[in-house]
């Protein structure tokens, strides 16, 4: 399914499709001392936040099949390095649509990631999840 698809940079109409997507962050056994209710909306007003007010050096890409149908989205920024003080590429989020997973959707778009890091100089490309996270992790 996913041989044609197609990375872009994120516009103001994919909003509602990136919002859409914010409970796929909570899918999974939280960590006893996190609700969804609360990871939920904390990105969803970050993800809000990031597509009103960008960040230097920020990126949201978007996968897309052939007939232009957003699959996921891919939120990249730019951190520094916590002992170097080098600047470093970070995937703030990722999230593919239900039904898609397995497909090559996130992975196209982890090497969209990478190959926005090499452009950027950036000799590291760092992603955080929740342990229990195990879809994520793999």
């Amino acid at each position: 399914m996913c041989m044609n698809l197609n990375i872009r940079p994120a516009t103001t109409t994919d909003a509602e499709f990136i919002l859409s997507l914010v409970t796929r962050f909570s899918e999974f056994e939280l960590p006893h001392w996190r609700s969804r209710a609360e990871i939920d909306n904390a990105n969803f007003e970050a993800l809000q936040k990031a597509m009103r007010q960008p960040e230097a050096g920020a990126q949201i890409l978007i996968a897309e099949d052939e007939h232009k149908t957003p699959l996921g989205f891919i939120h990249l920024q730019t951190q520094m390095d916590y002992f170097n003080g080098e600047k470093q590429g970070y995937i703030s989020d990722l999230a593919v649509k239900q039904g898609v997973e397995g497909h090559g959707v996130g992975r196209r778009l982890l090497d969209a990631a990478e190959a926005w890091a090499k452009e950027e100089g950036f000799g590291l490309l760092t992603l955080y999840v929740f342990a229990a996270n195990n879809h994520a992790r793999s």
